[in-house]
């Protein structure tokens, strides 16, 4: 399955962020800087991967 260089992109620096010391998956080694919003985005930017996964996929 062929994804666009763009979009490929995207979703490398998005896992960045979300493997940065502050980030979503990070954010509890210290005092949390994230709130309720930045975990909503992040579980809505999952969730359209895993969708587009799924129609490209045929699943």
């Amino acid at each position: 399955m062929a994804i666009h260089e763009a979009l490929k992109g995207a979703f490398e620096k998005l896992y960045g962020y979300t493997s940065n010391a502050n980030g979503i998956r990070h954010a509890l080694l210290a005092e949390p800087t994230l709130d309720f919003e930045d975990a909503k985005f992040m579980l809505v930017v999952c969730s359209a991967f895993v969708n587009l996964l799924r129609v490209r996929s045929g699943t």
